[in-house]
């Protein structure tokens, strides 16, 4: 049975990805008036918290869900050792709402390239319904690129000590040309003296979109747009383009 971010999953997840930092962290926050007492963030699909973690330790209001518990549970853990109670929720974007308004929204990392193009209006239309006037959206796609290769079958891709006994990530991938997606199957082993201990399967698809493409999706919604690109914003020598959205104004 495949679940989505599951125990495996978030532990590898919180190795490698724990928290923002840098030119990314520092891009995000430069969106923030923090001259407004009632500024408010949203972060949907907000995972262990990697950026609303650091958004909290700068004494930023900010709600935060996502469809993982177990990466949920994460970043409230994450919290509680920081001395802060995260305010998130396990919540689906295509179906949110809430009765708030908010300053800001993001979707860092390229998490938005996870919904398929079927759920992508509906999910655009619920953060434009909670923008508040004035308010600003900010989100990153995954981008197609040349040479993307089809693995059939199980291959190992990764291999870390975790705990006390390490853990193998394995993966098959496919490459959808109708629909763009590119769909990973990915297999975690949790392996102790040379024996299987906690076996987890998780599909991961992604959207990939050319050169051009998600422009045209943000103003089939209603929103208007400026492309930034930020450099070294995870790390030296990488860089990714975030899209900062508001509402078309009639």
């Amino acid at each position: 049975m495949s679940s989505y971010y599951g125990e495996l999953c978030t532990k590898l997840y919180e190795i490698d990805k724990s928290i923002a930092a840098g030119k990314e962290l520092e891009f995000y926050l430069s969106f923030v008036d923090r001259s407004n007492p009632r500024f408010r963030v949203l972060e949907p699909m907000c995972g262990n918290g990697r950026m609303l973690i650091p958004f909290m330790q700068n004494d930023i209001a900010i709600d935060g869900f996502d469809i993982s518990e177990d990466m949920l549970q994460a970043c409230r853990a994450k919290g509680e050792r920081l001395n802060l109670t995260p305010q998130v929720s396990l919540q689906k974007i295509e179906e949110f709402v809430s009765p708030n308004r908010y300053d800001l929204i993001m979707i860092p990392f390229g998490s938005f390239s996870l919904l398929p193009d079927e759920l992508v209006g509906p999910s655009l239309a619920n953060m434009k319904a909670v923008l508040a006037d004035g308010g600003k959206m900010l989100l990153t796609t995954m981008m197609k690129y040349d040479g993307i290769v089809e693995i059939p079958d199980w291959q190992e891709s990764s291999r870390k000590d975790v705990d006390d006994g390490c853990m193998v990530t394995y993966r098959k991938v496919q490459y959808d040309q109708e629909r763009a997606m590119l769909l990973t199957q990915l297999k975690y082993e949790f392996v102790r003296n040379d024996q299987v201990i906690q076996t987890e399967r998780m599909d991961f698809p992604l959207r990939l979109y050319e050169f051009g493409e998600f422009e045209g999706v943000l103003e089939a919604n209603g929103f208007q747009h400026v492309l930034h690109d930020v450099k070294d914003g995870y790390g030296a020598g990488t860089s990714f383009h975030v899209f900062e959205c508001q509402p078309v104004r009639t």
